[in-house]
């Protein structure tokens, strides 16, 4: 504070010197490159200076003797710059990170950063937009240590899977998002336009008050709100962008001459010119070359004394790579509060989101076994027969699935000040959906096995209505140096849903017109019908104290109660403690604050409850449609029977965190870094176990147990290098990354302990997971490849199994019985990867920014399904050119086949899922304000993206991003829908 009374002072008396010189320039933010009115700038001999005026710049005189200047404005770092002989003297300063998040969101509310004992991580809207993607999360890859961000598909429109710190639980393990307060399972429904920030929590200090629907971790998301400016007019912004995506690689198939040599080896004559087959690359034919996107987002904010407020409104619309596989959005956002006194404050956040999805025809893994020699049309035009699996483009023209849907999000709230300290809140929020599917396949003939005879129609409506009530009282107190901030409330809320499916064929007519169920033959029909309501009521309390802004306490504690289990188990009892010592604040540091001006160790350790579980796991349900024939005649009879049997005493799974961590700051916080230790231990995990027939329920079915127990441990770190050069050029580079190791610690049965998840379906009758103790989530299952049969010497000497012949994959024998069998597959693989990584380079000078993100993982591993997968002849990978074909020539590739018992589950079919990303490339220019004035702006900018440019990966497949939201079957690559690289330009324009 005294650095800043000075200059001012020194202004005011008029202090000068002999031989002045007067230096003028201005001053920028070295980011946004917007100019700051009421900087100081000062000598540094003298202590002789002034302030910047609202255009940011200033006018000083110096004496000879003065060497350098100093700039400092609340928010930014401070700078020191040599004069060196000049007059003139622009600079940016860079912002002050540490002292921008002094104030963090967390649960319920806001703390200082300071005071932080928790993990977490927040990301601000700068970083959100910079993927062009309709979900913010997309955004978030290599942003966050610790947090994974996958693409399920590259279908426009489709959700990614997010986990945190590994998978902790056999069911729903997504991440809780709570949207300015409400609570909701995806974010699909936002523009990342209208975000303020995401703020990542991680250990249970940080999210045990959202108890049992963050037992998987928490990202809270703020929206944006309107700001106060400067003339106190409202603030308009508009941003657009227009992107070209493309196929970034395709998969080395097989060509027309390849395939019909292949061909040859195992059906000899087949082709008698394998020369002058056809040549068909059916991934030329079926992805579009440029596939447009685009966005538009328009806002008007502002405030007054009594309001603020934000209009937000976006169109986003994405074509996909495949033909009719198009996304399209419209999203409307509203935030207002209103002070209505000097202590009471009311307000609501409004989103409405309809959107139109068209549901990309199912042609990945059919063009990756089309045969290469077949062509697509007859000469007459229509679509000729194509082996392999059917004409993609073909499936393409006769699929028509398209859903529409409406979401709204947001609530309405109330906050009154009240005595010294106290402050009540109460908010009502709600979540409404509606989405309706059609689905219609025409009458057409391509081949015996690609035809439908009866054309047919599928209606699908799905719609829910959450409501959640929460009831909170505040209370803040500093006494000298204690510092209380506690928090207790009461929360309420309930989730509804129901969905009706209708299936009928032969309708009187193709056209749209008449895509009605009544419109078909009534013979027919089928109908379903399902709903459900759970409802959760909470307690919860916390208490954050700080002594001296050294030692630190979070306490928190929370009670649920889930209408998903009995009477006997249905309240659960959470909680944790978290202590931290900011050791800079200690005397013994004193002398050493001007090198290093952060240094914290934190721990916590707690407790939080899931029960993402079916609703009805506690019931014994009766199964329908187990019909009988009786009576002379024969007659089929409709019938009820004994079905799922139920578990009164199913109890919360408990997911307890442990988390050490460690923060520093040196050289003025140019360089940061953050460590965190974690072990996330599950217990009581619920899971569906097969129950025995003697119990009377029939086959194959299985009741709901507390049986298992599951550990995640790793390491997050982020570390972070600021600056800003004398030249002006401002830059920064940050790295972080996360270990995961994931193990199931116990799993029982109702016989004991010892129990098997079995997962992974293919489709084909062969599952390729399995889950038991001592194993990763997931596991892939199957025979360990030892090489390839080389003559019959071998074939009769090893053991193999039935049938095989020289030139097949030979098998290890894992028990050493001398024979092969089901006892000698093993776990061969985990899609679980060792480390998820990411770094980001950003430079700006004068108006031009440059930012490269990078992402990755190391180790994982993916199940290539669609070539394990062959119903029939189909195309192969290039690999196939090298196969066996005699003693000596291949001991990893085995000799072509159409099927048998190469295709068994085995890592023949395991390949790595390692890959290095470059996600984002920009290159940015933001017009000079004087420009811009002139042209009645307050800022405007340009910019050129790419997305996706390259990804390093062994894998053959599009992309290694390979998940599923199922954990018992992710990392299967079934013929999924290909990442795109996105080329973009846009601008981003403020008035």
């Amino acid at each position: 504070m005294i650095r800043l009374i000075l200059p001012i002072i020194s202004c005011l008396l008029g202090i000068s010197a002999m031989a002045q010189t007067t230096i003028t320039g201005s001053v920028r933010d070295a980011k946004r490159n917007e100019t700051l009115p009421g900087v100081t700038v000062y000598s540094n001999s003298t202590m002789t200076g002034t302030v910047t005026d609202i255009n940011g710049v200033y006018s000083l005189n110096v004496t000879a003797a003065d060497d350098s200047l100093i700039f400092s404005y609340i928010g930014y770092k401070t700078q020191r710059v040599l004069i060196g002989g000049r007059t003139n003297i622009d600079i940016g300063l860079p912002e002050d990170v540490e002292n921008l998040q002094e104030f963090v969101v967390v649960g319920y509310g806001t703390q200082r950063k300071s005071d932080l004992t928790g993990a977490i991580t927040t990301v601000g809207a700068e970083e959100i937009t910079k993927v062009p993607a309709a979900n913010a999360m997309q955004a978030m890859q290599g942003k966050v240590a610790g947090l994974q961000v996958s693409a399920a598909s590259g279908a426009p429109g489709s959700n990614p899977v997010v986990r945190l710190r590994g998978v902790g639980t056999f069911n729903d393990a997504s991440v809780l998002y709570v949207v300015d307060g409400v609570f909701t399972n995806e974010i699909n429904f936002l523009s990342p336009n209208d975000i303020e920030s995401m703020t990542v929590l991680k250990d249970a200090s940080a999210t045990a008050l959202y108890g049992s629907r963050g037992a998987n971790g928490v990202i809270v998301v703020t929206t944006k709100k309107g700001k106060m400016t400067a003339d106190g007019k409202p603030r308009f912004q508009f941003d657009a962008e227009y992107s070209i995506q493309r196929l970034p690689k395709k998969i080395d198939l097989l060509d027309g001459p390849e395939f019909a040599t292949t061909l040859n080896r195992i059906t000899p004559g087949t082709y008698n010119n394998v020369n002058a087959v056809p040549d068909i690359d059916w991934q030329d034919l079926v992805f579009r070359d440029n596939a447009p996107m685009q966005q538009y987002n328009f806002s008007m904010s502002g405030a007054s004394e009594s309001n603020q407020y934000y209009f937000g409104l976006g169109y986003f619309k994405q074509e996909g790579i495949v033909p009719k596989s198009d996304f399209e959005r419209v999203t409307i956002r509203l935030n207002n509060q209103f002070n209505l006194t000097d202590n009471i404050r009311a307000g609501v956040n409004l989103t409405a989101t309809p959107s139109k999805q068209q549901n990309a025809p199912g042609v990945i893994s059919n063009l990756y076994r089309a045969w290469p020699t077949d062509v697509p049309f007859n000469p007459d035009g229509s679509f000729a027969e194509v082996r392999g699996g059917g004409n993609p483009l073909a499936t393409i023209e006769f699929t028509n699935s398209e859903t529409n849907r409406i979401n709204s999000l947001g609530n309405g709230y109330l906050e009154i000040d009240f005595l010294k300290g106290f402050t009540a809140r109460t908010s009502m929020g709600y979540e409404l959906g509606f989405e309706e599917s059609t689905s219609f396949t025409p009458v057409y003939t391509v081949s015996p096995s690609q035809q439908n005879n009866l054309s047919t129609l599928n209606k699908n409506r799905f719609q829910y209505a959450n409501w959640i009530w929460e009831n909170t009282l505040g209370y803040q107190k500093e006494i000298r140096k204690h510092r209380f901030d506690v928090l207790t409330g009461y929360t309420a809320q309930q989730n509804t849903s129901e969905g009706l499916s209708a299936n009928i064929r032969d309708l009187i007519d193709e056209n749209p017109d008449v895509w009605y169920i009544n419109t078909g033959d009534l013979d027919f029909l089928t109908v379903g019908n399902g709903a459900e309501t759970t409802s959760i009521e909470s307690f919860l309390f916390r208490l954050n104290y700080t002594f001296d802004d050294r030692f630190l306490f979070t306490g928190n504690f929370r009670r649920d109660g889930s209408s998903k289990f009995g009477e006997n188990n249905r309240y659960g009892n959470f909680g944790s403690v978290a202590l931290g010592w900011n050791i800079i604040n200690e005397d013994f540091m004193a002398g050493m604050r001007d090198k290093i001006q952060n240094l914290k160790i934190r721990g916590s350790y707690g407790a939080v409850g899931n029960e993402k579980i079916r609703w009805d796991r506690q019931y014994t349900l009766v199964q329908n449609e187990q019909n009988a024939v009786f009576g002379p005649d024969g007659s089929l009879v409709p019938g009820a029977s004994y079905g799922v049997l139920g578990n009164p005493d199913l109890r919360w799974e408990a997911t307890e965190q442990l988390n050490i961590g460690f923060e520093i700051g040196v050289l003025e916080n140019r360089l940061t870094a953050e460590v965190d230790y974690y072990s996330r231990t599950t217990n009581d995990i619920l899971i569906d176990l097969q129950s025995p027939g003697h119990m009377g329920n029939g086959a194959n079915q299985f009741t709901t147990f507390n049986a298992a127990q599951v550990r995640n441990r790793g390491l997050d770190f982020a570390i972070t290098w600021r600056d800003q050069l004398e030249n002006g050029i401002a830059y920064e580079f940050g790295v972080l990354g996360s270990t995961i190791e994931n193990e199931v610690l116990a799993m029982g049965t109702l016989a004991g302990p010892g129990s098997t998840l079995i997962g992974g379906a293919l489709g084909n009758g062969q599952f390729v997971t399995q889950t038991q103790i001592g194993t990763p989530i997931g596991a892939y299952y199957g025979y360990q490849v030892a090489g390839v049969f080389q003559s019959e010497a071998e074939l009769s000497d090893l053991p193999s199994l039935a049938n095989q012949q020289v030139g097949d994959l030979r098998f290890e024998d894992i028990n050493g019985d001398g024979i092969i069998d089901e006892q000698d597959r093993t776990m061969i693989g985990s899609y679980i990867p060792d480390f998820i990584y990411g770094f980001n380079l950003n430079v700006a000078y004068k108006g031009f920014s440059v930012g490269l993100d990078f992402y990755g993982q190391l180790g994982g591993e993916i199940y290539n399904g669609k070539d394990a997968v062959r119903p029939e002849q189909a195309n192969y990978e290039a690999s196939v050119i090298d196969a066996w074909n005699g003693s000596g020539t291949s001991d990893t590739e085995p000799r072509p086949t159409a099927g048998g018992l190469n295709y068994l589950p085995s890592d023949y079919f395991i390949q790595d899922a390692s890959f290095f990303r470059l996600r984002t490339a920009t290159l940015a220019y933001q017009l000079p304000d004087r420009i811009a004035e002139q042209i009645k702006m307050r800022r405007a900018s340009v910019y050129i993206r790419g997305t996706n440019l390259f990804t390093l990966s062994e894998y053959t497949g599009y992309t290694p991003e390979i998940a599923s939201n199922n954990v018992l079957s992710s990392g299967i690559d079934m013929g999924v829908y290909p990442i795109t690289a996105i080329y973009s330009l846009g601008i981003n324009l403020s008035f």
